[in-house]
This record gives C-alpha cells, structure tokens and sequence, in this order.
C-alpha cells in the first residue's frame, strides 16, 4: 500500500501514489511544473495529512509552500502553527 499520495488541491484529485517520500517530491514538482501557476500540490501521508505541498511560480520556478496547521497547545485554544498571541511592544521603549 503507497505510503504517500499526491494531489491536486484545486481539482482535489488524487494524481499519484508513491511508497517514499523522495519519489513523492520528486513527482509532485513535475505534476506542479505542468500545472497552472498558483495551484498547490501537496503530498499527503496514507492517513491524510499533509506533509509538503508545491507550487508553480508565475516566473515558472516551483517553490515549496508551508502548510498551515491548527494545533491545540496543553492550555488554550488552538493557535495557528504554534503561533502565539504577544502584546505590540512599547514604541516608547524601541
């Protein structure tokens, strides 16, 4: 059974299934080079979350996009990628 799935974000189809990560990558950047410019390719693990996800530049270059995660920390609400709520500092004291 592939271990990783590429699909297409904007079609949500799935394009490909690979047993390592390597291959994925590797036909992930080919499936976003033949893709419109802006539309993600993302990899999934076999339980559907995302690990890396590609995307087709308008200058034709592939770059590599984070992916955004909700995450729930042990005391609060869930946080965006482990961000975290600061106070703007004191302009007085920069």
């Amino acid at each position: 059974m592939p271990q990783f799935h590429i699909v297409n974000e904007s079609t949500e189809d799935t394009l490909e299934s690979t047993d390592n990560l390597r291959d994925a990558i590797r036909v992930a950047k080919e499936i976003a080079r033949q893709g419109q410019a802006g539309d993600p390719v993302s990899i999934l693990e076999s339980g559907g979350q995302a690990v890396r996800q590609f995307v087709l530049m308008a200058d034709g270059t592939i770059a590599e996009q984070a992916i955004a995660r909700l995450l729930k920390p042990s005391g609060g609400e869930a946080v965006l990628n482990g961000t975290e709520k600061v106070a703007a500092p004191d302009p007085a004291r920069i």
